[in-house]
């Protein structure tokens, strides 16, 4: 991703940037392939309820609403429905009951809302941080919770295995995902830093450049998932070359209009990150804003050529 305009710690080189980067990602690529070798959707599983917990406790925290009357109690709140929502969402989703999976998303919405207007009942109201927290609280839990469901519906993606085995077709269109997301990010970042001239949205992120999208989020994300689907195209058996190289170039502008949104929201709330977390990269959000937008788009893909 490129770096966000607005500091909120010590202005660091662009090689120490670049190599706490590559390193926090190196950490985190070997954790997606430790669970891949092990073909285990269990740990995938815990590390996507995780980091959709993560993500949510980050957004709220820069929401800077310590102090407002009732917020203790709906930021840990919102945390265990995230935990249990994601987690039934990874148990149903193991079992194929897709009937009672279409129930859990209202259900869980309605839950959020209802819990926290009835915890708001109990506190007085702060005016402006009230409405924030109400408002803000709603949104952060679809954008990072919802949104973050999305991949574990891909992992447990079944339609047209062909013999390749659930478990395994599930975790290869996960890694084609991810892949495909953060090979974007990079090629942005990397071609953005060297050659970019023309601002692509300088209002929301001047980092950002016409040429790093182009030759580098495009091309980038359409050249990993050419090489993923050329070493594991068997265990995807639902894609051909021609949906590889479409969904590398619809992913690939997703994953900016992904990067984008977050960028919306720090800047309104005049932060450069997430959190602190993830040396060189920022916070959990700032690794998956992406990725948020980009697993609906694919996991919907899949079941309309399914």
């Amino acid at each position: 991703m490129d770096t966000p305009e607005l500091p909120d710690k010590p202005i660091q080189s662009r090689r120490a940037v670049f190599f706490q980067r590559a390193m926090s990602t190196l950490i985190l690529w070997v954790l997606v392939a430790g669970a891949l070798a092990l073909e285990s959707q269990l740990l995938f599983s815990v590390l996507i309820v995780v980091i959709g917990t993560l993500a949510l406790l980050e957004f709220l925290g820069l929401l800077k609403l310590e102090g407002t009357p009732g917020w203790p109690g709906i930021r840990w709140g919102l945390a265990v429905v995230a935990v249990a929502y994601l987690g039934a969402v990874s148990f149903v989703c193991s079992k194929g009951e897709y009937t009672t999976l279409a129930l859990l998303d209202p259900s869980c919405l309605v839950a959020v809302v209802l819990g926290t207007t009835f915890l708001l009942l109990f506190h007085p109201v702060d005016g402006k941080r009230t409405k924030d927290m109400f408002f803000g609280t709603v949104f952060g839990f679809v954008y990072t919770v919802i949104l973050s469901s999305f991949l574990l519906r891909v992992l447990y993606f079944t339609a047209g295995d062909n013999g390749a085995g659930v478990a395994v077709a599930g975790q290869y269109y996960l890694l084609f995902l991810l892949v495909v997301t953060k090979f974007s990010d990079m090629g942005g970042y990397i071609v953005g830093t060297m050659i970019g001239r023309h601002k692509m949205i300088p209002h929301i992120s001047p980092g950002k450049t016409w040429e790093g999208f182009i030759l580098g989020c495009l091309v980038f994300s359409v050249a990993g998932g050419c090489a993923v689907f050329a070493m594991f195209g068997e265990r995807m058996p639902l894609l051909t070359w021609p949906h590889v190289v479409m969904l590398g170039f619809v992913l690939g502008i997703i994953a900016v209009v992904g990067d984008l949104a977050e960028s919306i929201v720090k800047r309104c709330l005049a932060r450069k990150d997430s959190g602190h977390m993830l040396p060189g990269i920022g916070g959990v959000l700032d690794l998956v804003d992406s990725i948020l937008f980009t697993s609906p788009v694919l996991f919907f893909y899949l079941k309309a050529i399914s």
